[in-house]
């Protein structure tokens, strides 16, 4: 055999052993890439009541409730840890100034939310890392989070 014709040979030998020791159990080596394979993660948020009207609750105060759904078992669950707000979650406070001279609706990190005098629809925000190991404390805007959305109806 030809110097080049050698070379071939052994080069299609090599690419055929490695062939054979990749496929071992059918599984492509591309559906192995994710680290996250196995890991319980929040999918997303849903908040009830979808819309509520606070004269229509007892002293004008509204009990949110969040439902998780995870990629793993448990799948759904009622109540997971959630960080409550009135519209974005992580928006620069409004001055202390602005709240004394406006009414402003609230809502505390247990789902109750009241209207203190404002007038008109207020979005509640339940939001909530999509690790579910991760704290509270430290999800941010740019942390990866799953938000849910109702109406609080602010006669």
């Amino acid at each position: 055999m030809t110097r080049p014709a050698t070379f071939l040979l052994s080069a299609l030998l090599l690419v055929l052993i490695v062939s054979a020791g990749c496929g071992g159990n059918g599984t492509s080596m591309l559906n192995n890439t994710s680290s996250s394979i196995g890991t319980r993660t929040l999918q997303s948020l849903s908040v009830s009541p979808a819309s509520a009207d606070a004269r229509n609750s007892p002293s004008g105060q509204v009990q949110f409730m969040a439902t998780g759904n995870f990629t793993l078992a448990p799948m759904t669950v009622t109540s997971p840890a959630v960080r409550w707000s009135i519209g974005n979650p992580f928006a620069t406070p409004t001055p202390a100034i602005s709240i004394a001279m406006s009414s402003q609706p609230s809502i505390d990190a247990n789902g109750l939310a009241q209207c203190n005098g404002f007038v008109g629809i207020a979005t509640i925000v339940a939001t909530a890392p999509v690790d579910p190991n991760s704290s509270l404390l430290q999800m941010t805007a740019v942390t990866p989070n799953v938000s849910g959305r109702a109406s609080l109806i602010c006669p």
